[in-house]
């Protein structure tokens, strides 16, 4: 084996083993007649190269919740269209925002499910585009980790905002549940953190966090989604570390061995 190839051996073969998780790919398309009732496919396609188990998805519409059936198994390369009606009417022209929430295990004994959180959005007569946008960041520390939310006005007229955050299994923000309102006046900023813990039983990684805002203004709606992630511990947990150390070991033995067998050869 040629020395140039070893190399990229062995940083493909650890991104390989970190980059592995999430198997189930998550989309959905939304169609509204012309009185308002929504209609939204739901895909779920099975990406990996095992079964996934007992895959639970749940529609978060416009301050309702819809639960979908349950799928016991989906096999490696197969997809499941679901369809729903539970939406409700809408009235205003303008943008309205879809969150999925799924959970599937990995196998049948796995203790704690894989989440999957899928955000989008359907518009009603008009493709409207929220004039409010910011960005999210997080900190971490040993005393409390906190998210640093931006928020800004780019239009010239005021805006009475209502935020939901959204957050994984195992995240929680006491002091967000729910719906809460701002006031933006015509390009103002605005700052604010919101402490979030994790619970005993969530692993180490990276989770993402949406946070939905809405606005009504010259009877139409608009929608918008600021995303950002959070990580708690190290980058790779202790179940992927083992594993990622031996690969390393391995291959820089192999390696060593490559480099020694080019100079018995000059």
């Amino acid at each position: 084996m040629r020395l140039q190839s070893l190399i990229f051996l062995v940083w493909m073969i650890p991104q390989a083993v970190v980059a592995g998780g999430n198997s189930l790919e998550v989309s959905t398309e939304s169609q509204v007649d012309e009185m308002g009732g929504v209609t939204v496919f739901l895909t779920l396609k099975n990406t990996g190269n095992k079964p996934l188990f007992e895959i639970h998805p749940m529609f978060h519409f416009h301050h309702t919740n819809s639960m979908m059936p349950m799928i016991p198994q989906l096999e490696p390369g197969k997809t499941v269209v679901l369809e729903n009606n539970d939406h409700p009417p809408v009235i205003r022209a303008g943008r309205y925002p879809l969150v999925v929430m799924a959970h599937y295990k990995n196998n049948r004994e796995a203790q704690v499910p894989v989440s999957v959180l899928h955000t989008d959005s359907f518009f009603y007569q008009e493709p409207v585009v929220s004039a409010v946008d910011g960005r999210i960041e997080s900190v971490v520390e040993p005393k409390g980790s906190f998210l640093k939310v931006l928020l800004q006005n780019n239009s010239s007229a005021l805006k009475n905002v209502r935020m939901m955050l959204l957050l994984p299994p195992g995240v929680i923000a006491e002091k967000f549940k729910g719906m809460m309102g701002l006031t933006l006046r015509s390009g103002e900023k605005k700052y604010f953190e919101v402490p979030v813990q994790r619970s005993a039983q969530s692993l180490d990684g990276s989770y993402p966090v949406h946070l939905m805002i809405e606005y009504g203004e010259t009877l139409k709606h608009f929608s918008g989604d600021i995303r950002g992630k959070i990580q708690f511990g190290s980058v790779l947990d202790s179940r992927t570390f083992g594993v990622h150390s031996a690969v390393i070991a391995l291959m820089s033995l192999m390696l060593y061995l490559a480099y020694r067998m080019k100079w018995k050869q000059v």
